[in-house]
C-alpha cells in the first residue's frame, strides 16, 4: 500500500513539473507576414499568419503608426484555460484591411505593427512591424506629342513624361500592352512604341497609362487618325508532297495514315498551320516582352540585299486542296527571295534574343532593337548566330532556306513591337522613319 501511495506521488510531482514546465515556457509566437516596404494607394490588404507551438495564442493586436498617432486595425483574444490555449496547433490567418481614406491618413510614411501573446505565465510577446508608404495621389502624365497619322497594320511612337516613379507605363490598346521606355537623350522623358494591329476595330484607340507603386492608375487618350488600306489576297494550293513532307519535318515523324491518305494528310498539315502557328505565335510574343531600355539600332533597317518581294504583310491567305478552300490565315511578314542560300544580313544593330527551330517558321533569329523593337528571320536553312550575341547593321544571321513551311527557298521577315507584329515596309523606309520616328526623338527641352 504504502509502495503504491509512492508511485502516485512521484506521478503527481512529475505531472505537476511538466505542467509547470509548460506553463513557463519562453518561445514567443511566431508572425510570418511580408516585411518590405508596403505601398498602399486605394484599400490594401495584408494577410498576417501567426501560431504558438507552446501554450498557444492568448491575443493579437495589429495597428498602424504614422506621424505620432495610432489607428487601431484589428484585435482579437483566443479562448484558453488552466491548460492554456484551446488550439495550439491551429495557426490564425488575419486578413488586416487598410483603407486610407476611411482612416483619414495622409500621404506619407507610416509603420503597421503586429503584436502577439501566448498563454505562458512568462507572458511571451511577438512583434513585428512592416514599413508602409501611403500614395493615394494618381500619377500626372503630360503626353508631348500631338495629333498622329498611322496606317492600320503600322508602328507610331508617343513622347511624355510622368510625374513620379511608376510600377507601369506605356500605350494600351485593346488587349495589347506597349510598355514606355527612358528617351534615349533625355532622362526626364519617357517613349513608347505602338502598333496599330490590322484586325484592331476601328473604335479603338490608344491611350497612355501610368500606374505608380501604391497602384494608382491615370490616363489620357493618344489622338491618332489612322489611315485605313486594304490587305492582299494569296491563295496557296496544297499537294500531297508538300504536306508529307512538311509534316514529317514539323512534326518529328511521318503522319499516321488510314485508307483516305490524303484526308489524314490535309488534316495533320491543318493542325500545324493552326494550333503550331498560334504556339509558335505566342512563344515569339514571350520572346519579344522583355526588350533592353537602350535604344540599339539606327537609320533605316536593311532589306534582304537583292530580293524580290513574294507574300506581303497583312496578306489574307486561303489555302486550297484540289478544289476547296480548307483554311484561313494572315501573313505577319514579308517573303523576300534571292539566290538559293543567300546570306541573311541583320537589318540593324541589335542583340541575339532567340536562335533556334521554332515549328512553322523553322530555324529562326529574333533580334532585340532596344525600346520593344524587334526583327525576325525564319525558315533559315543554318543558323550563324547565338543567343546573346551582339550583332551589327549587316552582319551575317545565316542563309535562307526552305525550314518550317516555307514552300521554296526564300527569307521570311518580321518586325515587332513588343511582340506585335509591324509592317516591315514602313522600317525599311528612311524618310518614314525620319518623319515618324526621329523627329520625335528630338523633342525635348534639352
Amino acid at each position: 500500500m504504502r509502495l503504491i501511495v509512492w508511485v502516485l506521488l512521484i506521478g503527481l510531482a512529475g505531472g505537476l513539473t511538466g505542467y509547470l514546465f509548460t506553463r513557463f515556457e519562453t518561445d514567443v509566437p511566431k508572425i510570418s507576414t511580408r516585411t518590405s516596404v508596403q505601398w498602399i494607394g486605394g484599400e490594401h490588404r495584408h494577410e498576417v499568419r501567426i501560431s504558438d507551438q507552446g501554450t498557444g495564442l492568448e491575443s493579437v493586436r495589429i495597428w498602424l503608426e504614422m506621424a505620432g498617432a495610432e489607428y487601431d486595425i484589428e484585435a482579437a483574444r483566443y479562448a484558453g484555460g488552466l491548460l492554456g490555449g484551446a488550439d495550439l496547433n491551429v495557426p490564425r490567418l488575419i486578413e488586416a484591411v487598410i483603407d486610407p481614406l476611411a482612416l483619414g491618413l495622409s500621404d506619407g510614411r507610416a509603420t503597421l505593427h503586429v503584436e502577439a501573446t501566448d498563454y505562458s505565465w512568462i507572458g511571451n510577446v511577438a512583434h513585428e512591424s512592416v514599413p508602409l508608404m501611403i500614395d493615394t495621389r494618381t500619377p500626372r502624365i503630360q503626353l508631348e506629342t500631338g495629333l498622329t497619322y498611322v496606317r492600320r497594320g503600322g508602328t507610331e511612337l508617343v513622347v511624355y513624361t510622368v510625374d513620379e516613379d511608376t510600377q507601369r507605363d506605356g500605350v494600351v490598346l485593346g488587349d495589347h500592352f506597349f510598355p514606355g521606355f527612358p528617351h534615349p537623350s533625355d532622362p526626364e522623358k519617357r517613349v513608347a512604341f505602338y502598333a496599330i494591329p490590322p484586325d484592331t476595330p476601328p473604335d479603338s484607340l490608344p491611350s497612355l497609362l501610368a500606374a505608380d507603386q501604391a497602384g494608382n492608375e491615370a490616363s489620357v487618350a493618344v489622338r491618332i487618325e489612322v489611315i485605313e488600306r486594304s490587305f492582299p489576297e494569296d491563295s496557296l494550293g496544297l499537294n500531297e508532297d508538300f504536306m508529307r513532307a512538311k509534316v514529317t519535318e514539323i512534326a518529328g515523324k511521318a503522319p499516321a495514315l488510314t485508307s483516305d491518305e490524303s484526308e489524314d494528310l490535309l488534316n495533320a498539315y491543318l493542325s500545324i498551320n493552326r494550333d503550331t502557328r498560334a504556339e509558335n505565335e505566342a512563344t515569339i510574343a514571350e520572346v519579344c516582352s522583355d526588350s533592353s531600355e537602350d535604344r540599339i539600332w539606327h537609320g533605316p533597317f536593311l532589306q534582304l540585299p537583292n530580293s524580290s518581294v513574294g507574300s506581303r504583310f497583312g496578306a489574307r491567305r486561303t489555302y486550297r486542296f484540289g478544289d476547296r478552300e480548307v483554311d484561313r490565315q494572315v501573313h505577319l511578314g514579308y517573303d523576300l527571295a534571292s539566290t538559293s542560300q543567300a546570306p541573311v544580313p541583320a537589318a540593324n544593330d541589335g542583340v541575339v534574343v532567340f536562335a533556334d527551330e521554332l515549328g512553322i517558321y523553322g530555324n529562326m533569329v529574333i533580334l532585340d532593337h532596344g525600346l520593344g523593337l524587334f526583327s525576325m528571320y525564319g525558315h533559315l536553312s543554318n543558323l550563324g548566330v547565338e543567343k546573346g550575341t551582339l550583332v551589327s547593321r549587316g552582319d551575317e544571321l545565316g542563309h535562307t532556306g526552305t525550314t518550317g513551311l516555307a514552300g521554296g527557298d526564300h527569307l521570311h521577315f518580321s518586325m515587332l513591337v513588343s511582340g506585335v507584329f509591324v509592317d516591315p515596309l514602313e522600317w525599311f523606309d528612311p524618310k518614314w522613319i525620319q518623319e515618324h520616328i526621329e523627329v520625335k526623338f528630338e523633342i525635348s527641352g534639352s
